[in-house]
């Protein structure tokens, strides 16, 4: 398998995890409406320009898929920190609704 198409897969993985944690933990339609924006505005700059740069074989370096997948991946770190926040924080209020 090619090493772009690995490398886009991984990281669209990595980007998928933290919403999809949100979507879970979340219950509200609405909210989850809003995640899947939020989803694809994360991951669909990287999707389009891996798909160019492999249907046209350029002689020079894509500059903007690199900063395709650089945006990809702390746009997924900042989702992941998001994602662990509302975790604790739904878990904490669990927690002090049982007591």
């Amino acid at each position: 398998m090619n090493k772009l198409l690995t490398l886009t897969i991984a990281s669209e993985i990595f980007l998928l995890l933290p919403f999809s944690i949100m979507f879970f933990t979340n219950k509200k339609t609405k909210k989850n409406i809003l995640l899947l924006l939020f989803l694809i505005i994360g991951g669909g700059p990287l999707l389009y320009l891996a798909i160019d740069d492999l249907n046209s074989n350029y002689i020079d370096a894509n500059i903007g898929l690199g900063l395709a997948f650089m945006f990809t991946w702390v746009y997924a770190l900042f989702a992941l920190i998001i994602a662990i926040i509302i975790v604790v924080r739904k878990k904490r209020k669990n927690n002090s609704s049982k007591e």
